[in-house]
């Protein structure tokens, strides 16, 4: 959940066995559960925000901790463990497509016992979580959050297998087209999909937009569409903590959404135009 990340901005995306010229490297401290925390943290109504995971004994483990902490982030619960913190290598092109490889270093260290222990001592009203970490982890969360009536948010990236059970107790489950495509298996219609599987579901399409999945209602909100060759890395994660943060503070789903779409897209302009 904490991560260094790399990107290199090139040309165009290299193939099998191809070598392709870079023209900028960027490091940042990044991490899905990092990022997320740091948007829900900006949302700014109060709400506390915590993270916990685990980073490596290295300067990027220690730049990660400062940084977190810098927004406002509660790192408490984020354990210092082994040699290395993950690290996501990003390749972004001239149209601003990325392809990302994720190396979870330390995450990989966090144990189910450490992430229930920080949850009891928390005791968070919402709970979102990811798979940079094991999926006992996120089952673990899953499974806590339903035992004591917390609110279980579920963005299930990187992709894996997870049991039904923990996919129907994500209220919401967040994910993107791809994501989407991989749970529901199917090519159409995920809303409906993906409800048999979850409580409700948030879909993010990019310029296309995103759908929100309650028992009750399936609504659509618009988004300001991306320039061309605008860098779009991290927005999915800002759009998921802000969607957090405004659970958290009582507002309905749909309403949330909307509000984390405007976040997102006011992240990308602030990034690249700020």
């Amino acid at each position: 959940m904490d991560v260094l990340d790399v990107v290199v901005t090139v040309d165009g995306q290299p193939g099998a066995e191809e070598m392709v010229l870079g023209s900028v490297v960027r490091e940042r401290c990044g991490g899905k559960g990092a990022n997320q925390a740091i948007a829900a943290a900006s949302v700014g109504d109060g709400t506390s925000v915590a993270l916990i995971g685990t980073v490596g004994r290295d300067i990027a483990g220690a730049s990660m901790l400062a940084n977190a902490k810098s927004f406002g982030v509660d790192v408490t619960y984020v354990g210092i463990d082994g040699d290395t913190s993950g690290r996501t290598l990003v390749e972004v092109d001239a149209s601003g497509d990325n392809r990302i490889v994720f190396v979870p270093g330390a995450n990989a260290l966090l144990s189910c016992t450490s992430v229930v222990t920080a949850l009891e001592a928390l005791d968070p009203a919402v709970v979102l979580t990811q798979l940079e970490s094991s999926r006992a982890v996120a089952e673990s969360v899953a499974d806590w959050s339903a035992a004591r009536g917390r609110r279980f948010v579920l963005n299930p990236s990187p992709v894996a297998p997870l049991p039904a059970r923990v996919l129907s107790l994500a209220d919401p489950l967040v994910v993107n087209e791809h994501e989407a495509q991989a749970y529901a298996d199917t090519d159409s219609d995920f809303a409906t999909a993906l409800l048999r599987l979850s409580t409700s579901a948030v879909i993010t399409m990019g310029a296309r937009g995103v759908i929100v999945a309650t028992g009750d209602r399936t609504s659509s909100i618009a988004v300001t569409p991306v320039p061309e060759g605008v860098e779009t890395t991290g927005a999915g994660d800002y759009f998921a903590g802000v969607l957090a943060a405004r659970i958290a503070s009582g507002a309905d789903l749909h309403d949330a959404a909307a509000h984390a779409a405007d976040s997102a897209t006011a992240f990308i302009a602030d990034r690249h135009f700020g």
